[in-house]
C-alpha cells in the first residue's frame, strides 16, 4: 500500500482548471510517486496526466430534486474512496510554480504513520501560524484559538480525523469557520512544518498559487503564471477578481440562506463549547 494518496478537491463548475492544473503538476512533480484522486461531481478528467482517478463522487447516488451535493458531502464521499489513511489535500485551482520537494512530503507523511495520533500537518507559510516546537521532529504546534485552525490549503491530513470534522451541509469556508472550532473543542492538535524552512528565499514544499480563483473569477497572477508556461485560457468567461466589487444582491441573498442552513452546526458547537470549558474548570480545580 502506498504511504498516502493526493485528493485534488473540485466540483464539475471549475473544469477548466483541471487541463492547466495537470499540465503544471506534471511539469513540477513529474516523479510523484502517489496515486492522485480528482474529486468530481460526474465528470471524469480526460487530460493526458494518466495517474488521476476521477471519483465521479456524485454519481449513482440519489441526490433529491434540483438540490446539489454540498462541499463536504462531496468531500466525504471522496474520503471514503480513497485507499490511504493520509491524505494529501490540494484543490483545483492551487496551481503549481515551481518543482515540489517530494521528499520532504513524503518525510511528513512517514510522521503521520509514525504517530497515527497526528491529525494533520500544514505544509505551507499560507496555512496556520507556527506557535512553538513539539514534541514531533520538524514541526511546530498551531494556535487552536485561529480562526482557520482548520484550514483547507496544502496539507497532508489523517482521513479519519478530516472525517470526523466535516458536517453534510457546509460549504468549504463553512467547514474552515466551524470546523475550525470543532478542532479545538475536540482538543485535536494540528502541526505546521518548521517556520524557518521558509526563511531559505523563495523555497516551499508545494510551491503554487495559493487561490487561483476568488468568488468565482480569477486571481490576476494566474494568467502570468499561464502566459509563462504556454498554457491558454479565455479568461473572459470568468472575468478577474476585483476586491473593490461588491457581490450582487443575489449573491448576497444566497450567502444569507446558506447561513440558515447551518444552524445545526451552531447548535452542535455550543454543546461542544460548554463540554470543553467543564473539562477545563475540572481540570483547573484539580
Amino acid at each position: 500500500m502506498k504511504s498516502y494518496s493526493i485528493l485534488v478537491n473540485t466540483c464539475d463548475s471549475f473544469e477548466d482548471c483541471w487541463e492547466p492544473f495537470f499540465r503544471l503538476w506534471s511539469l513540477y512533480w513529474p516523479d510523484c510517486p502517489a496515486r492522485v484522486y480528482l474529486n468530481t461531481e460526474y465528470k471524469t478528467y480526460s487530460g493526458p496526466e494518466k495517474n488521476v482517478v476521477s471519483l465521479r463522487s456524485c454519481a449513482g447516488r440519489t441526490i433529491p430534486g434540483r438540490r446539489r451535493a454540498t462541499w463536504s458531502e462531496c468531500l466525504k464521499w471522496a474520503l471514503e474512496a480513497m485507499e490511504t489513511d493520509t491524505v494529501l489535500y490540494m484543490q483545483e485551482d492551487y496551481f503549481l510554480t515551481a518543482p515540489v520537494d517530494g521528499g520532504a512530503v513524503e518525510r511528513y507523511a512517514a510522521q503521520m504513520r509514525a504517530h497515527p495520533e497526528i491529525p494533520c500537518i500544514q505544509l505551507t507559510p499560507e496555512g496556520i501560524p507556527a506557535r512553538e516546537p513539539s514534541r514531533y521532529e520538524g514541526l511546530f504546534t498551531s494556535d487552536p484559538d485561529y480562526p482557520w485552525y482548520a484550514c483547507c490549503q496544502g496539507s497532508l491530513w489523517r482521513r479519519e480525523a478530516l472525517l470526523s470534522l466535516l458536517r453534510k451541509e457546509e460549504s468549504a469556508w463553512k467547514f474552515e469557520c466551524f470546523g475550525s472550532r470543532r478542532a479545538k473543542y475536540s482538543r485535536m492538535e494540528f502541526l505546521t512544518v518548521d517556520p524557518s524552512l521558509f526563511s531559505r528565499e523563495g523555497y516551499q514544499i508545494i510551491p503554487y498559487i495559493f487561490t487561483g480563483i476568488i468568488h468565482g473569477k480569477w486571481y490576476g497572477p494566474v494568467a502570468e503564471l499561464f502566459e509563462r508556461h504556454g498554457i491558454s485560457m479565455d479568461f473572459s468567461r470568468r472575468g478577474f477578481f476585483d476586491p473593490e466589487e461588491k457581490p450582487p444582491c443575489s449573491a448576497r441573498i444566497r450567502n444569507a440562506a446558506r447561513n440558515w442552513k447551518t444552524w445545526r452546526s451552531r447548535l452542535e458547537l455550543r454543546s461542544m463549547k460548554r463540554r470543553f470549558l467543564r473539562e477545563e474548570n475540572a481540570c483547573g480545580g484539580n
